[in-house]
């Protein structure tokens, strides 16, 4: 499988940054322990979480609108819709504790957005499904940290979150299945 090198390029600079971004063994599917050993702290998880969940609304918007594969574009449609969601919760989790969110994307997130964007129909169709897998993939590691951090806030908010995500992780693994050379 060809590696997306943006998306790689953040797993390496955040990965350096916060342990959260490994998935863990049960997001891959297989059993075994979390590849995260501690839980994240509450700005941290912030800034990565809504870092990605913009990334992906704004991506699957970009996909929604273009001519892409039919699977891929039903997809991304949904996907646009549970991105605003998550980022309204994310936005309201925030609020209720008087913290900010960031202005701007983590700057890793803004490559990949602006690689996707001069790519037309079948590529940009595989770019984006390998994409969003392995977005999901690191953003179901952020939320695993968050439920392990002690504080209640993160934890509840990350217990519901976690179920969405995998769901989600399920539907861009077959969306990418269908359109892998």
């Amino acid at each position: 499988m060809k590696v997306f090198r943006p998306l790689l390029v953040l797993a390496l600079v955040l990965g350096a940054a916060t342990p959260s971004l490994a998935p863990s063994a049960s997001a891959q599917g297989t059993s075994g322990p979390a590849a995260q050993s501690r839980p994240i702290e509450l700005p941290e998880f912030l800034r990565l979480a809504y870092s990605s969940a913009l990334l992906q609304a704004q991506a699957a918007r970009l996909v929604a609108d273009r001519d892409t594969r039919p699977e891929v574009k039903d997809y991304a449609v949904a996907e646009a819709g549970f991105r605003t969601n998550l980022l309204q919760r994310l936005e309201t989790f925030a609020k209720e504790r008087n913290m900010s969110l960031p202005a701007v994307k983590e700057l890793e997130h803004q490559v990949i957005l602006d690689n996707l964007e001069p790519l037309d129909s079948l590529e940009l169709s595989r770019r984006y499904a390998e994409a969003q897998v392995q977005a999901l993939e690191q953003e179901i590691g952020i939320y695993q940290a968050a439920s392990r951090d002690p504080d209640q806030r993160i934890n509840a908010f990350a217990a519901v979150t976690l179920p969405e995500l995998q769901q989600q992780l399920e539907l861009a693994r077959k969306m990418f299945e269908a359109v892998r050379p």
